[in-house]
């Protein structure tokens, strides 16, 4: 595409706040949340109706390149090239893009007002275990969730058959260190504040780490494989795959 269409193009789309995305040959320069450069390269560059800016290379998912919505744009056509400079005066954003080639462009007004439905978070994954105490134990009995703490919420709070207060940390993936010392932070914070001396910590997590199954134990904690709620819903469907046939 010639330069001087894709600028009046893009300066046509962005003045009927359309969502504009091209594939471009660039080079890249940002300031902001770091400092950083990107030599010449293929990307997919897209700015969204409400300003929203993401560069894309041609591998990986996330952007290598981004600024949030509330910026201004200004396309300067050059001798051999266009500069797109953006900048986020809220923000301390700025991010300018020289291009050398446009190899497509596309643009459009799109309507979307839904909002996500999530299933299977670490709220739902607590929800499961009040419900169901059986799956961390038999003689285990939810009293709480979402119990606070100075340090933050208890995702299940209980006790067992002989009275000991159980602490249960969820995650909806592996479990880490991070979730161990929490579940230790709150292990601590409890017998505090209750004036007890025996607490009993449980992480439940389809996975955990190595080390932090290690550090666990060191502890004296444990571990209980739970998965959270629609967890692999698909995948566990009884479907055929390449290894069927």
């Amino acid at each position: 595409m010639d330069l001087r269409e894709f600028e009046y193009k893009f300066e046509e789309s962005a003045n009927k706040k359309e969502f504009i995305v091209f594939f471009c040959k660039c080079k890249i320069v940002y300031s902001g949340r770091a400092e950083a450069s990107l030599g010449k390269g293929d990307r997919l560059v897209g700015v969204k109706q409400d300003g929203t800016i993401f560069v894309h290379q041609p591998e990986g998912g996330n952007p290598i390149n981004y600024m949030k919505a509330g910026g201004c744009v200004e396309i300067i056509k050059q001798e051999y090239d266009i500069l797109f400079k953006a900048y986020n005066s809220s923000t301390k954003e700025y991010l300018e893009l020289e291009i050398s080639r446009v190899y497509s462009f596309m643009s459009r007004k799109l309507d979307d007002g839904q909002k996500q439905l999530l299933a299977g978070t670490e709220a739902d994954m607590s929800d499961m275990i009040k419900q169901n105490p059986v799956l961390i134990s038999k003689n285990f009995k939810p009293l709480s969730r979402e119990e606070h703490t100075k340090f933050g919420f208890i995702d299940v709070f209980g006790h067992d058959n002989n009275g000991t207060l159980v602490i249960i940390e969820c995650k909806r993936y592996t479990a880490g260190l991070d979730a161990v010392q929490q579940l230790r932070r709150y292990v601590e914070k409890i017998k505090e504040l209750r004036g007890v001396k025996n607490v009993s910590g449980i992480i439940a997590s389809p996975k955990i780490a190595p080390n932090a199954e290690e550090m666990l134990k060191k502890w004296g904690f444990s571990w209980k494989l739970v998965n959270s709620p629609m967890r692999l819903v698909r995948h566990n469907k009884n479907q055929k795959n390449l290894s069927n046939y």
